[in-house]
């Protein structure tokens, strides 16, 4: 298929870039593509396997990867469900026992080895949030575990410390959590321990509450509520208000479903815009609003082909570039070894082969779209000829100036619907008058939205486990140029994917 030979029809959606940069953008942190694993599987990916305990070199190069196109350090959480039930014991020679697996239930006990597992990362060169237990009582683990934090990653490559995940599923035999400001006390209880007991330096601040706000649980309060209506931030140390969301949490949801633009915007208003708004204009000055843990689930099913399927790709990258527009700080992309919630697989585990999963195409399309500059601001654009359902388009301003343009055709196509792949052409307009050309990259699978991540590219290249994470070009010939006329190029833009517009 000779993509840059597909000529402009009548009809076709039209993409206009504005005179100027509008008003209102926010500046993209460059940290805010990233990945959350979850505390009991971490050492997997540090160590190349359970039995080499030396540097995972894929996850080494995976990770450097999205910085290298940000120009930052990566945020890179460690916590979760299993972080917020662990127990420390300052005598124990390995760093997590049992022995890494894939529940994320039961005792789990770390000790002095863990959490220098980050040092063997370090040439990944990114900022970490580590958790401490929110539900364990004895305040003389968390002071143990803090010192640790604090002596095996360093105050120089902490973002922040996070105390407790998701409290709304917190029960009656937990510590309190029933209002926001039971959490509001215990919370800064355990921060004030630990940072005396540490002797954290004031540039290491606190990540929470951290709420699963996808759904209700048992709390009656959100994130707003705690900031606003308690003593929570009265001491200014939190550095980030966490939330969690997930998409396609419970009932139907399919393919088609995922790609949907209009049900991303649709489901990201229902809480993450208006707690982007509150924090945006909080009363104590602006408190970066960060989604430390956020995935794709499958209706309450555990399918690993929807999980793995190009579409989680392509949702991904539309998903992240709409959080730039409207604000929201970082994103991390949660990390099971294992399971379906996996951006990659670090080794092999029973029959499923280590792996770049299709979900870390959307974190290094997004890194790219994002660039090296470090004051890049995203617009969502309203399209032309188009209702905008299964179709987004994004520009990237480094100063007032353009600098790249997304277009997301979200339709869905797969080698399975029987029919061709349809490649409609989208008109870029507003180009410069001096502007003869432009470079485009493509984020796509020549099978389309439900293959798994073999054949998936962006730009022509992929980051395989063969190639240990690092960038192996020129796999597929995605990448093209196409001519600009009068300040608008024809860009073609088949079906389940999406181009990236260089100007």
């Amino acid at each position: 298929m000779r993509l840059d030979k597909l000529a402009a029809r009548a009809g076709a959606t039209t993409v206009t870039l504005p005179s100027s940069q509008p008003h209102g953008l926010f500046t993209v942190n460059p940290a805010f593509p990233g990945v959350s694993f979850e505390l009991n599987t971490f050492s997997l990916y540090c160590q190349t396997s359970q039995t080499d305990p030396s540097a995972n070199q894929y996850s080494i190069n995976l990770i450097s990867e999205l910085g290298k196109r940000t120009g930052g350090r990566p945020i890179i959480r460690v916590g979760g469900i299993t972080g917020d039930r662990v127990l420390w014991n300052s005598s124990q020679t390995v760093p997590v026992i049992p022995a890494p697996g894939t529940t994320q239930t039961g005792s789990l006990t770390i000790g002095p080895e863990f959490w220098p597992l980050t040092q063997l990362l370090s040439p990944a060169n990114a900022l970490w949030m580590p958790q401490i237990s929110y539900t364990e009582w004895d305040y003389t683990q968390a002071n143990e575990a803090a010192k640790s934090i604090l002596s095996g990653i360093g105050a120089h490559n902490l973002a922040a410390i996070e105390i407790g995940n998701e409290p709304n599923f917190y029960g009656s035999s937990d510590p309190a959590a029933g209002t926001a400001q039971e959490f509001s006390d215990r919370f800064q209880a355990i921060a004030s321990n630990i940072t005396k007991a540490a002797g954290l330096p004031r540039s290491v601040g606190f990540a929470g509450p951290d709420i699963g706000s996808e759904t209700t649980g048992y709390i009656p309060w959100n994130a707003a509520d705690i900031f606003a209506n308690t003593s929570y931030d009265d001491t200014n140390n939190i550095a980030y208000a966490t939330d969690h969301w997930y998409r396609c949490l419970s009932g139907s949801c399919t393919l088609p479903d995922l790609l949907s633009h209009a049900s991303t915007v649709a489901d990201t208003a229902k809480h993450i815009k208006p707690m982007q708004e509150f924090f945006q204009s909080y009363k104590h000055g602006a408190v970066p609003y960060y989604l430390d843990e956020i995935n794709v689930q499958t209706g309450g099913t555990s399918n690993a082909s929807f999980s793995a399927s190009f579409a989680t790709a392509l949702y991904g990258t539309d998903f992240m570039m709409h959080l730039m527009s409207i604000g929201v700080a970082a994103v991390n992309w949660e990390q099971v070894y294992g399971s379906v919630q996996n951006v990659w697989q670090p080794s092999n585990y029973g029959s499923t082969p280590a792996q770049t999963k299709n979900t870390y195409y959307a974190l290094i399309t997004a890194a790219e779209f994002i660039g090296t500059g470090g004051r890049t601001k995203v617009a969502e654009l309203t399209p032309g000829n188009n209702d905008g359902t299964t179709f987004s388009s994004y520009v990237a301003y480094e100063g007032n100036t353009a600098k790249r343009v997304a277009l997301c055709n979200l339709n869905y196509w797969d080698l399975s619907v029987g029919t061709p792949r349809p490649n409609p052409v989208v008109a870029l307009d507003g180009l410069s008058q001096s502007c003869k050309s432009v470079t485009v990259k493509y984020l796509t699978n020549p099978g389309g939205a439900g293959q798994n991540s073999t054949d998936t590219t962006f730009g022509g290249s992929q980051w395989t486990f063969a190639s240990q994470g690092a960038e192996a070009k020129n796999v597929h010939s995605t990448t093209i140029k196409v001519p600009v006329k009068g300040g608008s190029a024809q860009i073609p833009v088949p079906y389940s994917s999406v181009a990236i517009v260089y100007l």
